[in-house]
């Protein structure tokens, strides 16, 4: 089990001194402090050592997102954003096709003339004779 460090240690260096192991850090990609717990700890350890603990460290450490990555996602789903709106304007448009057929037939079907003939023949009554059908 690993615990938080929370004791402190203050080191005197020189301005110089300072600077090389602030850049020595920065190479190995750790903060200075995780430098001189590594190098006070393993002080028979190689730089090499130190530098492997590092790149350890570094692969560890979570990663940035890959811009080529964000930037395809972003395509994709740009694309897929649009294939969905062109597949909801086409089934609207055929929606709306199909409900002016279905209100072109049903115009249609009422506006069918109906023949006095075909009334007369269908609604005769059989109990009329054929003066009283004539109105006579």
């Amino acid at each position: 089990m690993t615990t938080k460090p929370t004791e402190r240690i203050v080191v005197f260096v020189t301005p110089a001194q300072k600077l090389a192991i602030s850049k020595t850090a920065d190479d190995l990609g750790i903060s200075v402090s995780e430098l001189m717990r590594r190098a006070v700890l393993n002080f028979n350890a190689t730089s090499e050592q130190i530098k492997v603990a590092g790149i350890v460290d570094r692969l560890r450490a979570p990663k940035a997102p890959d811009p080529l990555d964000v930037a395809l996602r972003s395509v994709a789903a740009k694309a897929a954003a649009r294939e969905a709106r062109e597949a909801a304007a086409g089934a609207a448009k055929i929606a709306r096709s199909q409900a002016a057929a279905a209100a072109a037939s049903t115009v249609a079907a009422a506006s069918v003339p109906v023949s006095r003939d075909d009334t007369e023949s269908a609604g005769e009554d059989a109990s009329l004779t054929g003066d009283e059908r004539l109105g006579g």
